[in-house]
């Protein structure tokens, strides 16, 4: 974290994703597209973890003395701010809305339910942090962001009757996990 390793990923994959593959390179583009999601999942993983288990994690808050805190950066201490901050920068925050709409004509139809649930996880873990930054930097609290991305994967997954295959209960699942993001949003 500390020699900027969030970000380094982050860029390669963002990098990754951006590069034109030709049609004979499909295979490498699918595979491009599932580490992106091994990606995301990862900072999705260490976000939550930092959520759920935050007693185990140095922070900082308002409380917090000027004195502590330059004690903690002079040792190298990673809190629990920074941590969760390195992990929702606006590119990785960009990534996980980018990997909602993953080209179905690539990854294919059932790769691309797995791959927008799993961004949609990391969604809802991320959420308040990509909202702040997005808020800061846009300076336009009515720009909510994730929103209109989320909703158009509630509206695809959401077409009952379509022919797409889709089992009612999984559909349900699919929506009430769509929902709980929207939620957070």
């Amino acid at each position: 974290i500390l020699t900027n390793g969030p970000d380094v990923l982050v860029r390669n994959v963002l990098g990754t994703l951006s590069n034109v593959r030709g049609p004979t390179e499909s295979s490498l583009s699918r595979l491009d597209y599932k580490f992106a999601s091994k990606v995301l999942a990862l900072g999705e993983d260490v976000v939550m973890d930092v959520v759920l288990h935050d007693q185990e994690y140095i922070q900082i808050d308002e409380s917090t003395t000027d004195d502590v805190k330059e004690k903690y950066e002079a040792e190298g201490v990673m809190t629990a701010n920074q941590l969760v901050a390195s992990f929702t920068t606006e590119k990785w925050c960009d990534l996980s809305l980018r990997m909602l709409a993953p080209p179905t004509e690539v990854v294919g139809e059932m790769s691309a339910r797995g791959i927008k649930e799993k961004a949609l996880s990391a969604v809802r873990a991320m959420a308040p942090s990509c909202q702040v930054v997005y808020t800061q930097e846009e300076g336009d609290s009515e720009i909510r962001w994730g929103i209109e991305e989320v909703k158009r994967v509630r509206a695809e997954w959401n077409r009952e009757g379509s022919g797409d295959g889709l089992d009612p209960v999984y559909r349900k699942e699919l929506l009430d996990l769509v929902d709980g993001v929207l939620g957070v949003l």
